[in-house]
């Protein structure tokens, strides 16, 4: 039987996807399983609407936005993937390694052919042998509704993973306060994203944060900070203010649908 084949070494075979899994910070590469991306499935996302009936007047009470917005049910993503020349024992082997990798597991994963955004989801592999000369894997993510930017306004700017069509340029944002005030706008976000905040005292002084629309100042501590109240908009910009004495990393993500 002839060797398995490598997908990086047919020209033209281009299509690959990437997982991160959360927690373990383990990164894998489909073509690293020597597997070949057929088909790519995403289901549309659907708007989860809130109606109710009120005696005494037409039709019902829409809801939809009482919360603040539209909020959507996750998706389902199917990755159909080829193994060519795999004998019955390669195929088993390749089957329990991707199993061990990702089932289960919540994960972060990149298209090639969309490297600017992470889907987020639980995966579960399925596997079918068809015949000596094929072989076919299956991998189902319940996937969030939005996809995530790869980079953060917090991590080193790079033009590899850039979006022309649709990415969003991010600037680092660091803000350095002695005794004094500070305002960050924060851009708008589809999926609504909490922004986190990296407080570094240096050991004195404190810092408070809250949005422009928001009375209540909320104290950071050292560290990590994420604060339900304070969140970007999918309908305009807002404003983040700061003040105090320390250093503030404001970092954020955008998603989209």
């Amino acid at each position: 039987m002839p060797s398995p084949i490598d997908p990086r070494d047919l020209p033209g075979t281009r299509d690959y996807v990437t997982w991160i899994v959360e927690g373990l910070d383990r990164e894998y590469d489909s073509r690293d399983f020597g597997l070949f991306l057929c088909d790519v499935s995403i289901s549309d996302p659907e708007a989860r609407r809130y109606r109710v009936d009120v005696p005494g007047r037409d039709g019902a009470l829409d809801l939809t936005e009482a919360l603040g917005g539209v909020y959507f049910d996750n998706r389902t993503i199917s990755l159909e993937f080829a193994c060519v020349n795999y004998t019955t024992a390669r195929f088993h082997n390749i089957s329990s390694q991707l199993r061990n990798a990702l089932d289960g597991r919540l994960v972060r994963m990149t298209l090639s052919d969309d490297i600017a955004y992470f889907w987020r989801g639980r995966c579960q592999v399925s596997t079918e042998r068809d015949g000596l000369d094929a072989t076919h894997i299956e991998l189902t993510m319940d996937a969030e509704p939005h996809k995530y930017s790869v980079i953060s306004s917090y991590e080193p700017w790079m033009w590899s993973p850039f979006s022309f069509v649709d990415g969003t340029i991010i600037k680092p944002t660091d803000i350095v306060l002695n005794n004094s005030s500070a305002t960050v706008t924060l851009p708008i976000d589809p999926a609504r994203l909490k922004p986190t905040l990296w407080l570094n005292s240096g050991g004195s002084g404190s810092v408070s944060a809250r949005l422009s629309t928001d009375p209540t100042w909320h104290l950071l501590r050292a560290g990590k900070n994420v604060i339900p109240e304070i969140r970007q908009s999918d309908v305009s910009e807002v404003t983040l203010e700061l003040r105090g004495t320390g250093r503030v990393g404001v970092d954020y993500r955008i998603g989209s649908l």
